[in-house]
């Protein structure tokens, strides 16, 4: 996936400037039989939470990272045990949000999940209207060759 891609270059770019350590959460897998060198059978343990974690400024963060192919952002994309995990992150004080790649814009955002919830409690849909994306926002640019910097739109 071409988001998932750049965020870790990204957080490598992070990580080898001393700048934040994030982590790329792997989907938590027993391995049940091995087909070949590149194919097996696994078991899935347990729900995986988000995407990515860590630590940035000493402040703990937790995000999504998604992609669609609508200029919309139809919020199924989000597990609700996610979307749980990510409120919940944000009770404790840390920073939650999602970053969405919308191909046909070509353009990269981050959404706040307190923008996400702003969305939920007023709206019936579960798709985000693009204009409210414009308007409420951070759209993220490439800043450098397969970098994408999120972390200077954190409040």
């Amino acid at each position: 996936m071409y988001a998932e891609e750049l965020v870790n270059r990204t957080n490598s770019y992070y990580y080898d400037r001393g700048i934040a350590l994030i982590e790329k959460r792997y989907i938590p897998i027993k391995i049940v039989k091995s087909i070949n060198q590149n194919t097996i059978i696994g078991k899935l343990l347990s729900k995986s939470y988000v995407d990515y974690c860590g630590i940035y400024k000493g402040k703990h963060i937790e995000f999504e990272v998604k992609q669609t192919n609508n200029i919309n952002f139809d919020l199924s994309l989000i597990k609700e045990h996610q979307l749980r995990h990510l409120i919940n992150n944000n009770k404790h004080g840390g920073i939650g949000f999602v970053i969405v790649y919308f191909n046909p814009l070509e353009q990269f955002y981050l959404i706040y999940i307190d923008q996400i919830i702003e969305w939920k409690q007023n709206n019936k849909s579960s798709t985000i209207k693009y204009e409210f994306i414009k308007k409420k926002c951070y759209p993220i640019d490439i800043t450098f060759p397969g970098i994408i910097d999120y972390l200077s739109l954190l409040k």
